[in-house]
């Protein structure tokens, strides 16, 4: 029984700060805006559901100027129906595109990388969007995966580069730690429909990869950070999170716990009454 208890206690604390600690929903139109400054003391550390991702490794694409150098485009690359799937807590998305940013538009604790790439999932069921962000560092080397794109860029908006067979795995970084919290569209109409989840491990681009997309952007394309407005990022990044509970959370985190106690008093009471009751029942 000691060690059932004991358990229990163990289990208690994560189970009752991960729901008390989720990002709240923002509370008024406007305040739940992106992208944001993922900063140590907005960051909160909890063991997140796993992602679990389904993509094809031979797939087309359909890779089109958005109209650059408008700062609100992009160069979007269409990923084939059904070739890239998320699975995340219970629940299926779907890969629709993938684009790129100059520079990042999400910051790392004020730190701007040169490039960010948005993997946009729609859900069918809904209108409400999933986007995984990744940042993307200067290398020595250019990135094989991505040079079909990134040696052909389509310079205007008539330009269409089609690619035959991609593995969208290469999109992928082999640590998926994240950082996720609830947010809107980087650009017009802005809607606050959109959960982010920005991986932790960057991807690399060669200086000559970069400054090709740059030059089609030469005033860049990255929406400003944003207000966080209160809302906390969760994060299964060891130490990197900061921020710790209000009182209050900690006042319902000693009340939960109170429960517990009570609950295994109670039962262990029942189970020592127990041989008494049925004697008496026979």
């Amino acid at each position: 029984m000691k060690k059932s208890f004991l358990g229990l206690l163990r289990l208690a604390p994560l189970a009752l700060i991960v729901p008390l600690l989720a990002p709240p929903v923002a509370q008024a139109a406007g305040e739940g805006q992106s992208p944001i400054d993922i900063r140590p003391e907005n960051s909160v550390f909890s063991a997140l559901p796993p992602l679990q991702f389904n993509f094809n490794s031979d797939t087309a694409l359909n890779v089109v100027n958005t109209g650059s150098p408008d700062p609100e485009k992009s160069l979007r690359a269409n990923v084939s129906s059904g070739a890239g799937k998320l699975m995340v807590s219970g629940h299926e998305w779907d890969l629709a595109q993938f684009h790129f940013h100059t520079p990042a538009e999400h910051l790392l604790n004020g730190v701007v990388a040169p490039m960010e790439m948005h993997l946009v999932f729609s859900d069918p069921s809904s209108s409400n969007l999933l986007v995984v962000g990744r940042w993307i560092n200067e290398s020595n080397s250019a990135n094989t995966a991505l040079d079909p794109i990134f040696s052909h860029l389509p310079q205007t908006t008539s330009d269409t580069l089609n690619i035959d067979h991609f593995n969208l795995n290469t999109l992928l970084p082999a640590n998926l730690e994240s950082f996720r919290y609830p947010g809107s569209l980087t650009t017009p109409p802005f809607s606050e429909n959109v959960s982010w989840i920005n991986l932790a491990q960057p991807l690399d681009l060669s200086k000559g990869q970069i400054d090709a997309f740059r030059a089609l952007f030469p005033e860049g394309n990255a929406r400003e950070v944003q207000d966080v407005h209160g809302r906390f990022v969760q994060t299964d990044v060891p130490g990197f999170a900061t921020a710790v509970p209000e009182p209050e959370t900690y006042a319902m985190l000693l009340a939960g716990l109170g429960l517990i106690i009570l609950a295994t008093r109670r039962q262990h009471s029942m189970r020592s009454i127990m041989p008494a009751a049925l004697v008496s029942i026979a």
